[in-house]
């Protein structure tokens, strides 16, 4: 290849314009759903309470519904991508959102909220990743794994100004006038996807021989069933599981098991705040990483870093080794949970890669059940200390197999198992008929 052929493909690699537009869309679209729903609903809740007379387990269940939701809608997204296009699918989920969070606004009985929950739950499973990293899959090509980690980071920092940001929006507005606006807002970010978003009209025979030259397989190879039967798949949807238990499980207790172990409600705040901005800013150097290494170790090294901060949280004896924990745990999540997605367009393709996304959240619904285990040990034990280690334990070993993973290896239909590629290994998926 001649120093033009090289200058013309690192050019090509470059999205056009609505590549950089649909990035912007899907990434102001993420940073919203992180600031309107899972990180920020509890600052709402305190004020509902308050004038509604709800009991605190009444109203904390609408979290169940939220997350059930969000989980178990999941797949719908990857068919309504295939059928209409995923910026029909981001449409779709403003409008589900929107109408969620007006219903919030003017419900007043736990039966609408909890409806309303699920609406929104649901709104976030369209708007949310598989849309995103879909597009992002298609228009960016050479550097797809660093625009996937830096889409991520700018979830992570909606999750982290929500709290603040809807705190003060309730001060002035109050609880419905908070609803209303995050409605409004659903509303408009829907209307800036239906103008700006476009999904990459790019032939095949194009990716084909882009996917040949790069070591992937053929994303027309793959159909979702077929990858979602594979190890690979397997692992992948384990580990991003695993981590979504840590986080979840964290979330629901670390404060309380520090203050535990003698911090003051303030510094046990901080520490939990440290380990959230660490995990935002390594998701976007994950990317990177996940360019210049193989995502597979960086995966690994992301359980393996989860499994240390999980360790030094159950110890817990000094505010060095609670700062040591968090942001341990915090480069771990950042790195498992860019890598993931990387593996799958990776492995799979630019259409099926990001498709099957979807299953890998519907698995992770089962993290769920973290923050209820964890509840249920230190009932039992006096203690969350027993919890760590156990998370601890399944990155472990997690680690070591999501480590050894390589390419899969495709087995067309009705025909032999395509060669493997030198180097590689990986599953070979014979012909269920």
């Amino acid at each position: 290849m001649s120093v033009t052929d090289l200058a013309d493909s690192d050019v090509r690699s470059q999205p056009p314009l609505p590549g950089w537009a649909a990035f912007l869309c899907v990434s102001l679209m993420f940073f919203f759903l992180n600031l309107a729903t899972f990180q920020t609903l509890g600052v709402v809740l305190f004020k509902m309470v308050a004038e509604l007379s709800w009991s605190q387990t009444a109203a904390g269940s609408s979290f169940v519904f939220l997350g059930l939701a969000c989980g178990l809608m999941s797949p719908l997204p990857a068919l309504t991508i295939r059928k209409f296009g995923s910026r029909a699918t981001l449409c779709i989920g403003s409008i589900v959102l929107a109408a969620g969070f007006w219903l919030c606004a003017n419900g007043d009985t736990l039966v609408s909220f909890y409806i309303a929950m699920t609406m929104i739950g649901a709104g976030f499973s369209f708007s949310g990743t598989v849309p995103g990293v879909y597009l992002i899959a298609g228009w960016f090509e050479k550097y797809s794994s660093r625009a996937i980690g830096f889409y991520f980071m700018f979830g992570a920092l909606g999750a982290a100004f929500g709290p603040p940001i809807v705190d003060w929006i309730v001060k002035e507005l109050g609880w419905r006038g908070h609803w209303t606006a995050m409605a409004v807002v659903a509303g408009l970010l829907g209307v800036i996807c239906l103008l700006l978003v476009r999904d990459r009209a790019s032939d095949a025979a194009a990716g084909s021989k882009q996917n040949a030259a790069a070591g992937t397989p053929d994303a027309q190879s793959w159909t979702p069933r077929q990858a979602m039967m594979t190890r690979q798949f397997i692992l992948v949807a384990a580990a991003m599981t695993g981590t979504m238990a840590c986080v979840l499980t964290l979330s629901s207790m670390v404060i309380r098991h520090l203050v535990d172990h003698g911090a003051t409600p303030t510094s046990a705040a901080f520490i939990f705040g440290i380990l959230g901005l660490v995990a935002t800013f390594v998701k976007a150097a994950a990317g990177w990483a996940c360019e210049k290494i193989r995502p597979e170790t960086i995966a690994a090294v992301g359980l393996l870093l989860q499994m240390i901060g999980n360790i030094l949280f159950a110890f817990a004896a000094s505010p060095a080794v609670q700062l040591l924990a968090a942001i341990a745990f915090g480069a771990g999540w950042g790195f498992t949970y860019v890598a993931g997605p990387v593996l799958l367009i990776r492995y799979f393709g630019r259409t099926v890669g990001p498709r099957i996304l979807s299953g890998v959240w519907l698995a992770t619904t089962l993290s769920a059940a973290g923050p209820l285990v964890a509840g249920l040990v230190a009932d039992r034990w006096g203690s969350f200390t027993p919890i760590f280690y156990g998370l601890g334990g399944v990155m472990l070993v997690l680690a070591l197999p999501v480590w050894l993973m390589r390419m899969p290896v495709f087995a067309a239909t009705g025909g032999d198992a395509a060669a493997p590629q030198a180097g590689n290994t990986g599953t070979v998926l014979r012909n269920p008929a």
